[in-house]
């Protein structure tokens, strides 16, 4: 009952008014004395109440002699009345506000923060509702009911979809990649991540811990886009790869591939190293010979050239 009344406050009810409401949907035909008892509204504040909602054409008065009556209005035809009256008002508000932003030149420079996880799947949902041309998506199971429904919805547009998924399931749609190590991933990151980039044109980054609050940021900025596309297309290119060359893999790297993954110590020859720490011989050779001190003109022995690699 509480959830009802609150979201009958949402629509603008007072609460004494989505209390009379409610009382009289239940109990038809009753005076305002009577609705007074049975709503617990104060009786002197329950007149008022009533002619609120005589106003909002939601009760009725029934004239059968002696004291008034009142009945509700059936509430298909109230839900279908506020339906009515929010759309046009979001209609108006949508293109007066929209030529308002076209002055700002778009919001391409901004990363929004998104700190409710209701607020990181509505996101998530209106992306994919409104995506024409392809939706990449990495999720995990917990995460893909939330969007599961739009993503059929956006199959059946014609929309491609690649998925990365993080353990076991499948929306029924597009390419599905299950991650091999999800377990390690999820150590690495900390929590679960899904990573959403919708037409090349707008990303969402949310992640979902075990004991704390959800959070999420998403942006049309070009680079940002771009470093999430990223972060997909390359966690299904080694999915792709482990797939393929499972056994060389497990055998080189183990196979929780800690070693694959481990970038601050790399294997030869597998790695060029680039640059590495260099000692102070190695610094001293590397000079023109006209620079070094007398006595070390001649390479340090055992010291190899990375260049040379």
């Amino acid at each position: 009952m509480n959830d009802l009344l609150s979201g009958l406050q949402k629509l603008g009810f007072s609460q004494y008014e989505a209390k009379a409401y409610v009382a009289l949907l239940q109990n038809p035909r009753v005076t305002a004395y009577e609705l007074a008892k049975q709503s617990g509204i104060p009786p002197s504040k329950i007149y008022e109440v009533v002619e609120r909602l005589l106003a909002k054409k939601l009760v009725a008065t029934l004239d059968l002699g002696g004291h008034p009556k009142y009945v509700a209005l059936d509430p298909k035809e109230a839900v279908g009345g506020f339906r009515r009256s929010y759309d046009e008002v979001l209609d108006f508000l949508e293109g007066r506000l929209e030529k308002l932003f076209s002055r700002d030149q778009g919001n391409a420079s901004y990363v929004w923060n998104l700190v409710e996880r209701s607020d990181i799947v509505s996101r998530a949902v209106e992306m994919i509702e409104n995506a024409t041309v392809e939706v990449t998506l990495a999720v995990w199971p917990q995460e893909l009911p939330l969007v599961e429904s739009c993503l059929q919805a956006a199959d059946d547009r014609g929309v491609a979809t690649a998925i990365c998924m993080y353990g076991e399931g499948d929306p029924g749609v597009g390419v599905v990649y299950n991650h091999p190590t999800d377990q390690v991933v999820l150590r690495d990151q900390g929590s679960r991540r899904m990573v959403l980039v919708v037409d090349h044109a707008e990303a969402l980054i949310g992640y979902f811990p075990e004991v704390s609050e959800a959070n999420a940021v998403w942006s049309t900025n070009v680079g940002f886009v771009q470093m999430a596309h990223d972060y997909i297309r390359h966690d299904i290119w080694v999915i792709k790869l482990v797939r393929r060359f499972e056994g060389p893999i497990n055998q080189a790297y183990g196979p929780t591939r800690d070693k694959l993954r481990d970038i601050f110590n790399p294997e030869y020859p597998e790695v060029k190293v680039i640059r590495a720490k260099a000692t102070q011989e190695e610094a001293i050779r590397r000079r023109p010979e006209r620079e070094r001190p007398a006595g070390a003109s001649e390479p340090v022995s055992g010291v190899a050239d990375p260049r040379s690699a």
